[in-house]
């Protein structure tokens, strides 16, 4: 299945600025979210790691329990196959949203079909299963926009949040910078409950 060669422009437009638009409040928890774990990744550790681990831990590791939580045990290097354990025992839920959609994606080419499954966060899958866009073409136009948009967000603000250690690393004593992290362990964890306080509301508000 094919979606930008055969959806008219003018819907295609359509499809991509609601996706847009639904993805603006993920824009602002995720690169708030983002940006702390993005400090905490960096000044944890017993040295200042470089933004590029930062980076890439954002580009792969789209997850902001994993997030909270792995940075402990990245900072007491946690061996590879506890780390995978852990993972696989916080992140199990996600397989259940992806069997949800398979029916859904079930033409989708496996590429395509795999980067969407990946990028199930608790907030994609709260807009995606929401989306009520009939076409399957404008839907999973809609499903990789929103997929896109939202993992973008989430690696800028772990990036940044890295290279602002860095830049704070050269004019602050490390370990000054990192009892300046202690609590935002928490703020991670209010943030994403605020979030799915506000998804419940408005959740209430449409069936009444």
């Amino acid at each position: 299945m094919t979606d930008g060669d055969v959806i008219p422009r003018r819907d295609r437009n359509a499809t991509i600025r609601r996706a847009f638009i639904d993805s603006l409040p993920v824009l602002m928890g995720y690169t708030t979210m983002g940006f702390v774990a993005g400090v905490l990744l960096a000044a944890k550790g017993d040295v200042v790691l470089s933004p590029l681990w930062g980076f890439l831990s954002s580009a792969l590791w789209v997850t902001g329990t994993m997030s909270i939580a792995g940075v402990g045990e990245i900072a007491q290097r946690t061996s590879w196959a506890a780390f995978a354990l852990m993972t696989l025992a916080v992140n199990f839920r996600y397989a259940f949203y992806g069997f949800t959609m398979l029916s859904r994606w079930k033409d989708v080419p496996f590429f395509r079909k795999a980067y969407l499954i990946l990028m199930l966060t608790d907030e994609n899958y709260a807009l995606e299963a929401a989306c009520q866009i009939r076409d399957p073409r404008r839907n999973l136009l809609y499903c990789t926009v929103l997929s896109a948009l939202n993992h973008s967000y989430w690696v800028v603000g772990v990036t940044v949040g890295a290279i602002v250690v860095v830049v704070l690393g050269h004019v602050v004593d490390p370990d000054r910078l990192r009892g300046w992290t202690n609590g935002m362990e928490f703020s991670m964890a209010a943030l994403f409950l605020v979030i799915f306080t506000d998804q419940i509301r408005s959740r209430f508000r449409a069936t009444r």
